[in-house]
């Protein structure tokens, strides 16, 4: 499915030269999409294939660290895994 930019949109990818990233967000969802130029896409798909899954490792650590920091229930799944005996 291809989908057209709204008026705002490309405005948003002007104001960055047409390059992007640009953050968009569902108002229904508030999921966050990011939009970038499909050349620019297809050079970053194909670096991911080239990325040897051990060089990803610290880019996910960062990546955990800051969903950690964001998630309020975090501590009872932490606690919660003692009383299992699986932490």
């Amino acid at each position: 499915m291809t989908a057209t930019l709204s008026d705002q949109q490309r405005q948003a990818l002007h104001e960055t030269n047409d390059v992007g990233p640009v953050t968009v967000i569902d108002p229904a969802t508030k999921a966050e999409y990011i939009l970038v130029r499909a050349d620019i896409f297809a050079q970053m798909r194909e670096w991911m294939n080239d990325l040897e899954p051990q060089e990803a490792y610290p880019l996910v650590d960062r990546i955990m660290a800051v969903d950690d920091a964001q998630d309020p229930t975090l501590a009872s799944y932490q606690n919660a895994s003692l009383y299992r005996g699986t932490a």
